[in-house]
C-alpha cells in the first residue's frame, strides 16, 4: 500500500482520538462521546478489513501474474518444440527425397504435394505450366514407387500418426 494512502487512512483515527479526548475533557462520559467512540472503532475495524482485503487481492494478483508468466513460458517451450519437430520432419523428408534421387524441381513439387496444394497451385507458385508440374509429380511417384499423391502424403504422415513405443518395455 502506498505511504500516501496509509497516511490518509491513519489521519482519521488520529483525529478521532484527539476529538474523543477533547469531548471527554470538556463533557466527560456522555452519549456523544460513546457515539463518537463507536464510530471510531467501526472505522478502524473497516480500515483493517480493507487493508487485509487489499493484501489478499495483491497476493492473488501476484499469483495470477506468476501463472500468466508460467503459461507464457510453457507456450514458448511448446512453440520451440513444434518448430524443432517441424524442422526434423522437413529434414526427414529431404533425406528421403535424396534417397529417391529427386531433382531440385521434383523435391519442390513433392513437398508442395505433401502440403496439399493442387497441381495448378503448384504451377502458379513455381511460375511454370501445370503440364510441367504434372510431369514432375509423375517422376516423383515413379522414383518413390508410389501410386499417387495420397500415397506420397501417407508415406510421410504415417510416421507422425504412429503411436510411440512405451519407454522401457
Amino acid at each position: 500500500m502506498s505511504p500516501r494512502l496509509l497516511l490518509l487512512l491513519a489521519f482519521f483515527p488520529a483525529y478521532q482520538i484527539w476529538d474523543l479526548s477533547q469531548i471527554y475533557r470538556n463533557v466527560g462520559v456522555h452519549y456523544h462521546l460513546l457515539a463518537e467512540t463507536a464510530a471510531t472503532i467501526a472505522f478502524v475495524a473497516i480500515l483493517l478489513v480493507f487493508i487485509r482485503e487489499r493484501q489478499r487481492v495483491a497476493r492473488d494478483f501476484a499469483e495470477l501474474r506468476n501463472a500468466v508468466r508460467a503459461g507464457e513460458r510453457a507456450m514458448m517451450e511448446r512453440d520451440a518444440a513444434a518448430r524443432q519437430s517441424t524442422r526434423h520432419f522437413l529434414d526427414h523428408m529431404q533425406e528421403q527425397f535424396d534417397a529417391w534421387k529427386l531433382t531440385p524441381a521434383e523435391k519442390d513439387v513433392a513437398l508442395l504435394l505433401v502440403k496439399g496444394l493442387s497441381l495448378e497451385e503448384i504451377a502458379a507458385l513455381r511460375e511454370s505450366r501445370a503440364k510441367t508440374v504434372r510431369q514432375h509429380a509423375a517422376n516423383v511417384y515413379a522414383k518413390a514407387r508410389l501410386e499417387g499423391r495420397h500415397q506420397l502424403a501417407a508415406y510421410f504422415l504415417e510416421d507422425l500418426m504412429a503411436p510411440t513405443p512405451a519407454s522401457g518395455n
